[in-house]
């Protein structure tokens, strides 16, 4: 009779198994070395670029990976291609001469690895005081590779991406950029 009850109840947990609805993919769960690693990835990625290291900035990506870039000032309705594959990344990343700073990394498990997104302070370090090109932000697309961490597709969103998540501002009086309010803002240069 014993023998019955466990047989009963193997075949219905068996059963309540298989008509279990299939559920999404999880995301993997990161480690603290994976969030170290992908954030050494980053500054990597910037200062390869910035020194015009082709090989190591191309090392940052998969071997078909993809990067979007922004539009400079002038080019807001121009399309945008990706650059797709290692001959590409490695050619954009010999040029060398501007100075990326990232800020409020956000990394996000997913199935297939994980999502990033960083804030973008670019400058043109050829120009005595280094000016700003422009601000944005970085979506990306993470993966881990038996060689570490790795960009499988980066798009830079700014203002003048078609994707922008930025809002237009009001316009503010030149001689006071906080607008309207009574504040003075204060640099170690004087009043911005």
């Amino acid at each position: 009779m014993l023998r019955r009850s466990f047989f009963g109840v193997g075949v219905l947990l068996t059963a309540m198994t298989a008509l279990r609805p299939v559920a999404a993919a999880e995301a993997v769960k990161l480690t603290a070395d994976d969030y170290i690693e992908i954030q050494q990835l980053y500054a990597n990625y910037a200062q390869a670029l910035d020194r015009g290291e082709g090989e190591r900035f191309a090392a940052t990506f998969v071997l078909d990976g993809e990067f979007t870039g922004g539009r400079g000032p002038g080019r807001a309705s121009e399309a945008r291609s990706p650059i797709k594959g290692k001959d590409a990344l490695l050619q954009m990343g010999s040029r060398g001469g501007s100075r990326h700073f990232n800020a409020n990394l956000v990394i996000t498990p997913t199935p297939e690895g994980a999502k990033g997104s960083v804030y973008l302070l670019l400058f043109n370090a050829r120009n005595i005081p280094a000016t700003i090109v422009e601000t944005a932000i970085y979506d990306d697309t993470l993966v881990k590779t038996p060689q570490g961490w790795r960009f499988k597709k980066r798009v830079v969103i700014s203002r003048l991406s078609s994707r922008s998540r930025f809002r237009r501002r009001r316009k503010t009086n030149r001689r006071d950029p906080c607008g309207p309010c009574s504040c003075r803002q204060i640099s170690v240069f004087g009043p911005i």
